[in-house]
């Protein structure tokens, strides 16, 4: 680690602490995270550690947080990451008024691609999707991001693993996306509850208490807990959203659904129609290519080459990765 000098801490938790660092030999500004919760004894054992492969199966796709290195020194595992200069939630925090429909756009566009990788191609799914863990650039920021009070795991996670379910898929990131969704159009947080049943009430409030025919499996699973779902008959997400298209609308409320077959995959969502506005397609291949050569190449979604040929090729300001 003698290549790297830190800057400050950007980040704490139960697993070890996060560090910006300067890596003196290319000048490349990275994060370490040092982690703390064990002792590691040779590269090869970290190497085999599931979140290690996790991250190196995941590391080439441009909307995903690359891992740069994995050290173990003195017995501490630690590993280098790019460095992002903030996260959704700073972002979100420090709006001085709301983001577009084209920024929202633009954002769930490219973290939707990263979880079309993550999830397709690598077979791997996020499980703890939520702003604190999207990552970026950091114009329109000012001061000190904040590193505590936002306890919001809970906020972001799909009903079934509210109600402990023991098996879960990829539709709970999906699920988280709906939130997020919801969250960058309000800059409130949907599902703010204080607690895990808090938390259920909300979403009943929202959606609607399911029943036999939205969700069986989630009724057997409420029983097998002695949780009753409090009666409540929905809310139109439009009196939520009055700033809302009806395509944006409609697809946070599909990926809101109460049954996890209902949701669409990462993959249906990028052919959402919400989706049919987007320029540009951040790809190792693409990046810095005009669109007249986005456009030729036949791997280019139809959709995308459509609305690339509507409009003129507009840049996307911020690059978004998930962490």
């Amino acid at each position: 680690m003698e290549k790297y000098h830190k800057l400050e801490e950007i980040g704490r938790g139960s697993y070890g602490v996060v560090f910006k660092a300067l890596n003196t030999k290319t000048g490349e500004l990275v994060a370490i995270k040092k982690m703390i919760n064990r002792k590691y004894h040779s590269i090869k054992e970290c190497m085999n550690l599931r979140e290690i492969k996790s991250l190196c199966k995941v590391k080439n796709h441009p909307n995903i947080v690359k891992l740069k290195e994995v050290v173990v020194e003195n017995k501490t595992l630690f590993l280098v990451f790019e460095y992002m200069e903030c996260t959704l939630f700073d972002r979100m925090r420090y709006r001085t008024k709301p983001f577009s429909e084209t920024e929202i756009r633009n954002i769930c566009f490219q973290i939707f691609q990263g979880l079309e990788y993550m999830h397709n191609r690598v077979g791997y799914f996020h499980r703890d999707l939520k702003p604190e863990n999207l990552l970026g650039q950091a114009s329109e920021i000012n001061g000190k991001p904040p590193y505590t009070n936002y306890v919001t795991t809970r906020w972001y996670r799909a009903p079934e693993v509210l109600l402990h379910a023991r098996a879960h898929d990829s539709s709970v990131d999906m699920w988280a996306m709906g939130a997020i969704m919801f969250e960058l159009f309000t800059l409130q947080p949907l599902f703010k509850g204080s607690s895990a049943t808090d938390v259920m009430r909300r979403i009943c409030s929202v959606i609607g208490t399911p029943t036999e025919t939205t969700w069986s499996l989630g009724i057997y699973h409420a029983n097998n807990i002695n949780y009753r779902f409090p009666d409540f008959p929905g809310m139109d997400l439009s009196s939520l959203l009055p700033s809302a298209s009806p395509e944006a609308i409609n697809l946070i409320s599909t990926l809101l659904s109460w049954s996890p077959c209902a949701r669409p995959t990462a993959k249906e969502a990028l052919q959402h129609p919400f989706f049919y506005g987007c320029y540009r397609i951040p790809h190792p291949r693409f990046d810095g290519v005009t669109s007249s050569l986005m456009i030729k190449n036949r791997e280019l979604p139809l959709v995308f080459k459509m609305a690339m040929r509507r409009e003129n090729l507009k840049q996307i300001i911020d690059v978004w990765k998930i962490s």
